[in-house]
């Protein structure tokens, strides 16, 4: 069929394709049924092999069993033993290969079988039908070749466990057998052995140690002995050999209980005694032959060494130096150890001779040939030798000591040489550091190394001293080389090194001293920057703690915080100083870097002075809000106590006119002009301090940065103008209470006057009038006398009518005025009229009686008409006309002496109504200049029209603030003098008052350059047509000065008033100050504005103390030549400048240096020139870190900058402004009064104020001296 599907595929037939696939499956199909064929025929082979070989070897077992246990009687002689044995090993050979092919055969019927049940198992290969596999299963399952194939292979298994137990039981067997035939061949073989051990040591070793017995008298002797008993322990060996193994066979046998244990162990005890016996003797033997020879060759070794060793010592050669030291030291150690090793070994061999003599001693046997003898001869040269030898290694060990200590001694002196030139590079090389633990370790090191050279360098000298003297005290010389001895070599060696180590001496003490600077710098750096630490520190607790004060109890609170501030930076001050201290001491100790030790103490002193000028600044601060707030509270309650107590309607002068009511009315009246100029330097003060505070509280917060002053500075306003109005109120009261004093005072001087009128017109006139009452003369003569001396007492009555005439006229004046004792003076007057007029009367009457008896009757009627007419229509035209009434009456009342006093005193008040009348008539007349030029020029300007293009928005620039200025004045200074019109001599207390407004004018004063520059450059015609239009009487310009001139007019009234009042000199003085400081600011602000380029804030400089030109010379200048510097001095700084003119020709100020007042000295006399003084910087003038000398164009200014600049000085750190409270001048009287009782409260709450003092000594406030 194949071959047919062949043919159709090569004709290519149409099915080809499936014919191929049929004729594959079949082709397979074939392959695997003929595979599977020759399978189970191979099977069925190996089946019956199996079964027959297992018949066949289950046959046999039976005649196997038997012979394995066959237990016929052994044979005695070994060879028939031997013949068994090889039986019975063929017997289990013919077991064992029977057993090995049944089991063969079975492993492989039982491979096929299982191939055989997987072939079945296997389902139909693919491509059979499925009806032919159907087929298939159901003949596969009828038959169940599987099941067939695995029962058969469980019967192959069967069979074999059935063999291998007969094989077991027969191994078992064959083995029990085997044992017992070899225990008995070795029984045998054991008895003939032992007999074989015993007849050799009988025979041979017996003999062998009987016969030789000697060990010799020399070393050759000893030796042949020796050889001759190593060949016989050789032989004896094999026989030891055989005597071990048949020990072992015995052990084997009695185990094996084949023979009788007792049998064998007597055996084994036999000959186990007579071998260790024999090897006893023979090792006995050889050991004693090996030490005679071992004894024998020390002897000879020793003898040669003696030899030698003499040889050696006794030659000449020995005594030549090595040139190196390790050769020395090898000779050295060589000798040590051949002297250690042969003094050791020939010790050791008189012991092995000992040892060997003793034993042979201890032997029974006879020596025939003397070797005890020979052995105790060799011992006693030993010891001889042995003497000998130590002595000998003695002297060659001295000598190469000797020697290797001068080889050590040279190379430690070329060693320390070559260790001091590296120190001497190391010192040399300095290496400096900043760190102050590192610099430290720099330091010990150096000082270790340096005390390492030294002790190291004085143990190589001592080591060289001592092996000198050795040398020196040894007996024999030693040549260090060709030329030198050893001695010579260590004495040049010692110079050296002693010349060398002072070298680097010197060295270490330059370098040691610069790092113990360098360690001071870094002890010094740490110091300070532990300084600037705690300055920084205080810092932060001035800036943690600043507020400023809004009342009394935060004002204490502040000053106890700055108290324990003070305290607490108490450390840091000393600190501070030390490290000035310190930073001398260092530079005058010539330390390698002066300048960072300057830079450091700069550092520290700058901070400290910075830390010092926040701290005075905060004590000023301090100081000033408590007088402040101290002061404004007082002075309010004095205030608010003398307006109750001015309030207070009192009569002082009752109804009565006597003298000791009128001084008392002049003394209340002086004790209240006394009140009111203690209460106006109050208000004055307390403006002052308020001033003073607000001054500090402005710097403060520049210092600190801070914000928020606007809460203190209203609160200080509220309580000025609170101040202000009680003042104001306070004067008001006065005014009225002064003038009821002084009507109390006139009424009390005009009831005087009346009174002495009436009292002489009673006590004179009446006595005159009495005594000359009809009294004619006798003749005509007697009568003319009493005529005239009637016309002598009339004169003297013409006083008293004067008098009297003054009296009405104030009388009527006071009246009129709506005086408070009208009534009484009214009563006085018509009493001293109508007395006057009795008397008058009276006297006309007696003078007409006198004329009538001598005929004169005409010319009395005229002169009594005269005084009628002049007492009664004279009176009443004249009342009016003298404004002095009061004073004439004073002065008429008065002595005749002080009637040209009285006229100075009338001449005074005169001039200060007069100035006072100037004064507010021209301010009257100044404030409507302002106004005529703000509302005219101003306005116009502002509104624009026809502006030159030049002027527009430069309104400021042109008037400046003459708006505020105007307003001021308008609105308040006005009315405020207009309040002093009647007491001229306080109107500077006015001034006082306002002296904060009138800086205003230091700013119009240093504009008005620039208003100048501008009205002239671009106001061309348009201002002059302002003044047309308006038809205004003066030009601009002559409005725009009227600030300037009104500040000169103040200065030069209040001059005028200071030389004519005697009251208010003080508020006078201090008004005048006031406007004199007005240019000055003025002045000192247009140079400052002059000031560039300079490193501190011009705002925070605070105001120009002085300022002027000088010519200066400082330390540091190389030519000494002096330079034009302008200087400005100020609260805390000097500021030196030089005058330079830019492109235009402006002058400026070119910024140079400044200088710290807290830091500043003053020298005030300069020799050769009166005009110099000098300022400084340090601790004495002379020697101080900085110093510029200044000569002032005059010897005035010179003085007023020395006393200026020491008042600065002294105002320092932690220095008290002590503000001087003055005190009222009023003196307490015996009978005191509420008003007297006022102004002593007002002086002793003022007082209160002074007693501030300072808890620590100022930082440099002695630095003024007077000369050089």
């Amino acid at each position: 069929i194949l071959a047919v599907a062949g043919k159709l595929i090569e004709g290519n037939h149409y099915a080809a394709q499936h014919i191929r696939t049929v004729a594959s499956r079949l082709d397979r199909t074939w392959k695997d049924f003929a595979a599977g064929l020759d399978e189970r025929t191979a099977v069925l082979a190996l089946s019956v092999i199996f079964h027959h070989k297992a018949e066949q070897y289950c046959d046999n077992v039976p005649s196997w069993a038997s012979a394995c246990e066959a237990g016929q009687q052994l044979p005695l002689d070994i060879q028939s033993l031997e013949n068994i044995i090889c039986t019975h090993q063929n017997l289990y050979e013919s077991m064992c290969q029977a057993y090995t092919e049944v089991h063969s055969t079975s492993k492989k019927l039982l491979y096929q079988l299982d191939h055989l049940v997987q072939v079945c198992n296997q389902p139909p290969p693919p491509g059979v039908p499925e009806h032919k596999k159907s087929e298939s299963g159901s003949s596969y399952g009828a038959g169940n070749p599987a099941a067939d194939y695995s029962e058969g292979a469980s019967h192959v298994l069967a069979v074999i466990h059935q063999i291998l137990g007969h094989h077991r039981a027969l191994e078992a067997k064959w083995h029990a057998g085997k044992v017992r035939l070899h225990q008995t061949l070795a029984l045998r073989l054991f008895q003939e052995d032992v007999k074989q051990v015993l007849d050799w040591l009988e025979n041979h070793g017996e003999v062998f140690l009987r016969k030789n017995t000697g060990i010799g008298k020399n070393l050759q002797k000893a030796r042949v002995y020796q050889k001759s008993h190593e060949h016989f322990e050789n032989v004896a060996q094999n026989t030891y050999s055989n005597a071990e193994k048949l020990l072992s066979a015995a052990d084997e046998l009695a185990r094996s209980g084949e023979v009788i244990p007792n049998e064998i162990y007597n055996v084994t005890r036999e000959l186990e005694t007579h071998v260790a016996s024999f090897a006893s003797r023979v090792e006995q033997r050889r050991r004693r032959l090996e030490l005679a020879v071992l004894f024998y060759t020390h002897d000879k070794e020793i003898c040669n060494w003696v030899v030698q060793l003499r040889n050696d010592i006794t030659a000449s050669d020995s005594l030549l130096p090595e040139e190196n030291l390790s050769s020395t030291e090898r000779l050295l150690q060589q000798c040590q150890d051949q002297k250690a090793h042969t003094l050791t070994i020939c010790d050791q061999t008189i012991a092995q001779g000992e040892a060997l003599l003793q034993e042979l001693r201890a032997t029974e046997e006879l020596d025939p040939s003397g070797s005890v003898n020979a052995i105790e001869t060799t011992i006693e040269n030993l010891s001889k030798q042995r003497i000998e030898l130590e002595e000998l290694w003695s002297a060659r060990k001295m000598r190469l000591d000797l020697f290797l200590r001068l080889r050590l001694f040279e190379r430690d002196a070329l060693e320390i040489s070559s260790q001091l030139e590296i120190w001497a590079e190391e010192l040399q090389h300095t290496e400096l550091s900043m760190d102050y633990q590192k610099a430290e370790q720099l330091l010990r090191m150096h000082n270790e190394l340096v005390n390492q050279m030294q002790s190291t360098v004085f143990d190589i000298l001592q080591q060289g001293q001592e092996l000198f003297q050795i040398f020196e005290s040894a007996g024999f010389i030693i040549m260090a080389d060709g030329t030198n001895t050893a001695q010579s070599r260590i004495q040049y060696l010692i110079e050296f090194l002693h010349d060398r180590e002072l070298d680097l001496e010197d060295l270490g003490e330059v370098k040691r001293v610069k790092l113990e600077q360098a360690v001071q710098l870094c002890q010094f750096k740490n110091d300070a920057n532990q300084v600037i630490s705690w300055i920084r520190n205080g810092e932060a607790m001035l800036v943690a703690s600043f507020t400023i004060p809004k009342n009394l109890q935060e004002a204490e609170h502040l000053r106890k915080e700055h108290e324990q501030f003070q305290m607490a930076i108490e450390k840091t001050h000393t600190s501070a100083v030390q490290v000035k201290y310190r930073a001398d001491a260092l530079i005058n100790a010539n330390h390698y870097d002066p300048k960072s030790i300057r830079d450091i103490s700069e550092e520290v002193t700058k901070k400290w002075q910075k830390l010092v000028t926040f701290a005075e600044e905060r004590h000023k601060l301090v100081t000033a809000s408590i007088n402040f707030f101290k002061t404004a509270e007082q002075v309010c309650t004095v205030l608010d106590s003398l307006e109750r107590e001015y309030r207070r309607d009192e009569d002082w002068c009752g109804s009565g006119g006597s003298s000791d009511k009128a001084q008392t009315v002049a003394h209340l009246i002086a004790k209240h002009q006394e009140q009111k100029e203690a209460f106006l330097k109050a208000c004055t003060l307390a403006r002052r301090t308020a001033e003073t505070f607000l001054k500090y509280t402005s710097r403060s917060l520049q210092f600190y940065d801070y914000q928020g002053s606007g809460t203190s500075e209203s609160r200080v306003k509220q309580i000025l103008d609170k101040l202000l109005t009680q003042e104001n109120q306070v004067l008001e009261f006065w005014t009225q209470r002064k003038k009821r004093l002084d009507q109390c005072q006139q009424f009390v001087l005009f009831e005087r006057s009346a009174k002495q009128a009436i009292e002489w017109i009673h006590n004179t006139g009446e006595a005159y009038l009495s005594s000359r009452t009809n009294a004619i003369g006798k003749n005509p003569e007697e009568t003319d006398a009493l005529l005239k001396e009637h016309n002598d007492f009339k004169g003297t009555a013409k006083e008293t009518r004067e008098r009297v005439k003054l009296l009405i006229q104030l009388a009527d004046s006071l009246v009129e005025k709506g005086h408070a004792h009208a009534a009484s003076i009214k009563q006085w007057v018509a009493a001293v009229d109508n007395r006057y007029k009795d008397f008058s009367g009276r006297m006309d009457a007696y003078r007409a009686h006198l004329e009538k008896s001598l005929g004169i009757p005409a010319q009395v009627q005229e002169d009594q008409n005269s005084l009628s007419s002049s007492n009664s229509s004279g009176m009443p035209g004249d009342r009016h006309s003298d404004p002095s009434l009061e004073t004439k009456l004073s002065a008429a009342a008065s002595q005749p002496g002080g009637k040209e006093l009285n006229e100075d005193k009338r001449k005074s008040a005169r001039r200060k109504e007069f100035i006072m009348a100037e004064l507010m008539q021209t301010e009257r007349t100044y404030v409507k200049d302002l106004e005529i030029c703000i509302k005219y020029f101003m306005r116009e300007m502002e509104s624009g029209s026809n502006v030159p293009a030049g002027l527009l928005g430069k309104k400021d620039v042109l008037f400046g603030n003459m708006e505020e200025i105007w307003k001021f004045h308008e609105q308040i200074f006005l009315k405020e003098l207009e309040k002093y019109e009647t007491m001229p001599e306080d109107v500077g207390h006015c001034f006082v008052t306002w002296a904060l407004k009138f800086d205003m004018y230091v700013h119009y004063c240093k504009n008005k350059p620039l208003s100048n520059n501008l009205m002239v450059q671009h106001g061309g015609t348009y201002f002059e047509d302002i003044q047309k239009k308006h038809k205004i009487e003066h030009p601009l310009a002559a409005f725009l000065i009227k600030p300037v001139q009104r500040i000169t007019k103040y200065q030069l009234l209040l001059k005028d008033l200071q030389s004519c009042c005697e009251e208010g000199q003080g508020e006078i003085r201090d008004g005048l100050d006031v406007m004199l400081n007005v240019p000055k600011k003025a002045n000192d602000a247009m140079h400052l504005s002059l000031l560039e380029q300079c490193d501190v804030k011009i705002d925070s400089l605070g105001e120009v103390v002085l300022q002027d030109s000088f010519l200066a010379w400082d330390n540091k200048q190389i030519i000494r030549k002096g330079r034009e510097r302008h200087v400005f001095l100020f609260e805390l700084y000097v500021l030196l400048a030089k005058e330079t003119k830019d492109s235009n020709g402006v002058v400026k100020y070119q910024y140079k240096m400044k200088l710290m007042t807290s830091e500043l000295g003053v020298t005030e006399h300069i020799e050769g020139d009166e005009t110099k003084f000098a300022v400084w910087t340090g601790r004495a003038p002379m020697v101080a870190d900085f110093r510029v000398v200044l000569k002032a164009h005059n010897l005035e200014t010179k003085q007023m900058w020395v006393k200026k600049l020491r008042e600065v000085i002294q105002e320092t750190y932690f220095s008290a402004a002590s503000l001087t409270f003055p005190k009222s001048p009023a003196k307490t009287t015996a009978k005191a009064t509420s008003s007297q009782r006022s102004s002593r409260d007002l002086d002793e709450a003022l007082a209160e104020n002074d007693n501030d003092g300072s808890s620590l000594a100022s930082f440099g406030s002695g630095n003024t001296t007077d000369s050089d």
